[in-house]
């Protein structure tokens, strides 16, 4: 009977060939969980800011502007915020990336 696999290791088995380093994968510890969510809510909080930065130059882009470039401008102004949150968030993802590959065990 010692040639004879369970379900849960055939599965073991099935999803080492599906994803092979699935294995050897370590567990984050607390301190990176801890370091990971700092990332995360400065990030959320430097992306906020800049929302409202961006709200509240839209609302004054009516006295800088004249009216026929008004949809240009704000529609500017949104393509900006839009390339810095993108830019934020990939600063985040990295930052991320970098503690998830500097695992300590």
């Amino acid at each position: 009977m010692s040639g004879l696999k369970s379900a849960w290791e055939l599965s073991m088995e099935k999803s080492d060939k599906m994803i092979p380093g699935l294995k050897n994968k370590k567990k984050l510890t607390t301190a990176q969980k801890k370091e990971i969510d700092a990332i995360r809510k400065e990030y959320k909080a430097r992306i906020a800011d800049k929302d409202v930065m961006l709200q509240h130059a839209l609302s004054n882009l009516a006295e800088r502007t004249r009216p026929e470039n008004l949809h240009g401008a704000a529609e500017e102004l949104k393509r900006e915020f839009a390339e810095d949150k993108e830019r934020l968030e990939q600063e985040m993802e990295s930052k991320i990336a970098a503690i998830h590959t500097s695992r300590k065990p």
